[in-house]
């Protein structure tokens, strides 16, 4: 049953994401063709202060949903149902802290607009952006335990169809009207719309949390999960500054054409670590369910086999993103002004493959509960980012924010994180993580340093260009990784991820 909720989960999610992906692309082609630069900035600034506001949900989610995974296990019904009404105090708490934050945040927000836009009704854009996060919190809680029992594909069913269906309105507005409020609204309501129904789905799939969500739970599982939430309130403030901070670094620094230049870039990027977190959303309660019932030597050989195909995945897809992010960025939006320099190119490229390689670190970490061990990592990281991001920037401008990024990452998380799943999941000495993970960077390096002189070589121009260097680009990483793993013991557990119960056997 794990592996084939995991096959549904990744096969609806993929899918979906990549319907959605070319929809959002053409609808932010309208958008830059009758709005412009300076609304992608605006909208990328207002978006990372309310993430940065989010950080009132202290890890709330994660810990409730991790502790969820046993009791659906074993059908406990009121367990369950308590967690569900914990859940739903907890977040309708926070989106009531998150909208009064938000709007004492209001006199500050022009501070980081280094330049005037020059767009009209500013304030009320941002207060649209506040109620648009805050009405989440009071219907977004009852996905978790849809995904809890490895039934995400009905979340992204309900998400990418309402989602369908927002960018359709919101194209034929950017057509008629040219609103970017208007634009906004419809944004809201399909927001709303998406965690209204599937709240009215949870019900029906499990209508036995309305009579069990005023039960109490035990004082050991209260604590359990008071000292998850600390651990991930810590987590939740490394990641907000990491992710959260460089378009408000670009902003203060650079100015907001800037920020509207970059957001081309973070939507690409963004897109890209959503569709691949769809593939590990779509296993990660399948391995919490794993490591509630299973032993953990078992969860070790799916581990190995998920991080080799994190290495595939972001190295193939990091590779790509350097060679075609600029020649791709110009096809589309037919201007020679909205590219980065190739430093830069390279930084956001490197920084997307090194996020990417803790992806099966942090899927196991999550769905095991290590929340605890490095909780202080987080607040580390941040303040490491934070730090030589402002020097960097100052120094060396757009680039410096980025190398700030990637220096924070490799110094804190590089080697905790695997430290702690290790240590405290699987028991055994982490040295073995590190020693592949020189050789797949190696690997990467090498790689992808071949496969951008030979895309060098091409023209730069023209939809024919850009396509031969697709055509590299999909061919010459995947062709030397075939070669090399195919007879490796992760490739074989890959291939063999549809007949579940073989990638056990020893």
């Amino acid at each position: 049953m794990r592996s084939e909720n995991s096959i549904k989960n990744i096969i609806v999610n993929v899918g979906s994401q990549l319907f959605s992906i070319l929809l959002s692309f053409l609808c932010r082609t309208i958008f830059i063709r009758t709005l412009g630069e300076a609304y992608l900035g605006i909208s990328g600034l207002f978006s990372n202060i309310l993430t940065l506001l989010s950080l009132a949900e202290l890890g709330v989610g994660t810990a409730i949903i991790f502790s969820m995974y046993k009791p659906l296990a074993q059908n406990d019904r009121k367990k369950i149902g308590a967690l569900m009404g914990l859940y739903k105090r907890a977040y309708h708490t926070i989106g009531l802290i998150v909208g009064a934050a938000g709007l004492a945040f209001t006199p500050f927000y022009p501070h980081f607009i280094k330049n005037d836009p020059g767009i009209p009704n500013l304030t009320v854009i941002y207060l649209l952006y506040i109620f648009s996060t805050v009405v989440t919190y009071f219907f977004s809680y009852k996905q978790s335990i849809i995904m809890a029992d490895q039934k995400n594909y009905i979340c992204t069913l309900y998400q990418y169809g309402f989602c369908i269906l927002q960018n359709i309105l919101q194209i034929a507005i950017l057509f008629l009207t040219r609103n970017f409020i208007l634009y906004l609204c419809v944004q809201i309501v399909f927001s709303f719309f998406t965690n209204f129904f599937l709240a009215r789905k949870a019900d029906k799939m499990y209508p036995y949390l309305k009579r069990y969500e005023k039960e109490k739970l035990g004082r050991d599982d209260k604590a359990s999960i008071i000292k998850n939430i600390r651990a991930m309130f810590m987590h939740r403030i490394g990641s907000t500054v990491v992710n959260g901070t460089d378009i408000l670094l670009i902003s203060s620094f650079s100015g907001i054409v800037s920020v509207g230049i970059y957001s081309n870039y973070y939507l690409i990027t963004t897109t890209l670590r959503g569709l691949t977190s769809q593939i590990f959303g779509g296993i990660t309660a399948s391995v919490g369910n794993l490591g509630a019932m299973e032993d953990r030597k078992k969860s070790y050989n799916i581990y190995l086999a998920i991080n080799f195909a994190c290495f595939w995945i972001f190295s193939f897809c990091a590779i790509s993103l350097f060679c075609l992010f600029n020649p791709f960025i110009i096809l589309w939006t037919r201007r020679q002004d909205l590219v980065f320099a190739l430093p830069i190119v390279f930084m956001i490229s490197l920084n997307f493959f090194v996020t990417g390689m803790r992806q099966a670190t942090l899927t196991f970490r999550d769905a095991f509960g290590l929340f605890w061990y490095d909780r202080y990592k987080a607040v580390l990281e941040a303040a490491v980012n934070l730090i030589f991001s402002i020097i960097l920037a100052q120094r060396y401008g757009i680039i410096g924010v980025f190398i700030g990024t990637f220096i924070s990452t490799m110094t804190i998380d590089f080697w905790v994180e695997p430290l702690v799943l290790f240590r405290h999941g699987f028991h055994r000495p982490v040295r073995t993580y590190f020693a592949r993970y020189v050789y797949y960077a190696a690997l990467t390096a090498v790689t992808g340093y071949l496969t951008y002189l030979l895309c060098s070589y091409l023209p730069g121009a023209g939809l024919a260009g850009f396509a031969a260097k697709c055509v590299i680009c999909l061919l010459l990483p995947n062709a030397v990784y075939l070669v090399l793993f195919w007879h490796t013991r992760e490739f074989q557990y890959l291939k063999g991820f549809i007949h579940f119960p073989k990638l056990h056997k020893e």
